[in-house]
């Protein structure tokens, strides 16, 4: 008995060391490499020297069952598909055709972009009709951006110009008329002069037999500067209540409250038809109507001669801007328009913070009738930030600016062929303020980094 209790035990413990060598060359093929591998922190292999192989003891070696090589996956397909989409629509505002790039990606975000009916939702009228019809498919029920530009957009870079006339604008409207209540915006821009164009583009949006009312529009941006067409259209049959974005340039609107009571941004061009009197008297008009703005750019271009004849009684009403926060005034010819002193003369802003003097044919020297300006509108005292640009600076007047805004922090000067001159004030005290020297002379320590740069490159 004993005999064979010893020769169990013997065999026992063969058995066990057998098994044990088995276990130990399995694991070691599976999990370390060999002599000319370098293992991957992923799993799989590559050809370089040894590395030393880990303790075959500690227990975070010890796996059962084979251990598959992970496949590398880019970070990107890791996104959320929502965060994904997002990403998507957001290149489609700078790009009509990037909804199709994407698509032809790959099968996943091909998937992607067909179920997302906003990325589709951007449509840059030109004659290739049968796109358009498909992507206003794939928009399914969301709301339109209608656009009506000079160029046609292609897969390269550059932009493909198309010559627009009354026949094919006409025709262009009627594609997408039928669905002006999806219309989110609006944007119809002319470069070149042809008789009839605003006839053609907004007919269908003027009819008096019918009811015609964008109830979803948003923007609206209406740009022919060669217009010569007097006539005041009225839009939509006057009613658009979510109509918050307005840019006009050579077109008289009729400017009803319904239409555009609840405006906050307009970016308003005047015609040119009336001068004078009567061109302000227009604008206060407008601005009364859209007395909610938060933010106004205003510009009185010169035409050789205005098509309506203009009064000469002075306009006496006053217009309250209560939310203007931003205020942008334009001078595009060689001295500062009549109208647009006579204009800041009637509006009163409370709660102006910055304001802006733009000179779009960037002077180098100061408007002859700027003291005069300067005289008669006084700069409302909440401002914080103040530009001044080209013909609108003028070194001796920028010590009475600062002296008179007690709430100003940032005064930015841009000049031709110089870099912006910042001057920061964070720290100003009422009797400081009294004792401020003349610092138009130390703005040049104060450049703005983002046109530091290009102005050295100029300079060489």
């Amino acid at each position: 008995m004993p005999c064979t209790l010893r020769r169990t035990q013997r065999r026992a413990l063969t058995f066990t060391r057998s098994l044990a060598t088995a276990v130990k060359t399995t694991l070691s093929s599976s999990l370390f490499c060999d002599k000319n591998q370098t293992c991957s922190p992923f799993g799989h292999t590559s050809r370089h020297p040894t590395i030393p192989k880990h303790d075959i003891g500690r227990p975070r070696q010890l796996r059962r069952g084979h251990i598959p090589a992970f496949k590398y996956v880019h970070f990107i397909h890791r996104l959320p598909i929502e965060l994904l989409a997002h990403i998507f629509v957001i290149g489609s505002e700078d790009d009509a055709l990037s909804p199709i790039t994407v698509s032809h990606v790959c099968h996943a975000w091909r998937e992607i972009a067909l179920r997302t009916p906003t990325l589709w939702r951007r449509i840059q009228l030109s004659p290739r009709l049968d796109m358009w019809t498909e992507r206003i498919y794939r928009a399914g029920a969301c709301t339109l951006d209608i656009q009506l530009l000079p160029w046609i957009p292609t897969r390269s870079f550059f932009p493909k110009h198309q010559h627009l006339d009354m026949h094919m604008v006409q025709w262009y409207i009627h594609f997408v008329a039928p669905l002006i209540r999806r219309w989110r915006s609006l944007e119809i821009v002319f470069a070149d002069y042809s008789p009839f164009l605003w006839n053609a583009s907004l007919s269908a949006f003027c009819s008096r037999s019918r009811r015609i009312q964008a109830t979803s529009l948003e923007s609206l941006t209406l740009v022919y500067r060669a217009n010569d067409d007097t006539k005041e259209f009225c839009l939509f049959s006057g009613f658009a209540p979510r109509l918050r974005s307005v840019t006009l340039d050579g077109i008289r609107l009729a400017w009803l409250p319904s239409l555009f009571g609840n405006l906050t941004y307009l970016d308003y061009t005047h015609h040119g038809f009336t001068s004078g009197y009567d061109a302000v008297h227009d604008v206060i008009k407008i601005l009364d109507v859209s007395s909610r703005l938060v933010e106004l750019k205003i510009l009185f271009p010169r035409k050789p001669l205005p098509a309506i004849p203009t009064r000469t009684q002075a306009v006496s009403r006053r217009v309250l801007l209560p939310s203007l926060i931003t205020l942008h005034l334009r001078v595009e010819g060689i001295d500062i328009p009549f109208e647009l002193a006579h204009l800041m003369t009637l509006i009163l802003t409370p709660a102006l913070t910055h304001l802006r003097f733009v000179d779009l044919e960037r002077r180098q020297q100061p408007f002859y009738s700027l003291k005069s300006f300067f005289y008669v509108y006084a700069i409302p005292p909440s401002l914080r930030s103040l530009t001044v640009e080209h013909g609108w600076y003028d070194p001796p007047m920028v010590t009475p600016i600062l002296r008179s805004l007690p709430s100003l922090r940032q005064l930015v000067v841009r000049r031709s062929h110089s870099p912006d001159h910042v001057l920061n004030l964070h720290s100003r005290s009422r009797k400081g303020r009294h004792q401020m020297g003349d610092v138009s002379g130390h703005m040049h320590l104060h450049v703005h980094p983002d046109r530091r740069a290009h102005a050295t490159r100029r300079q060489r």
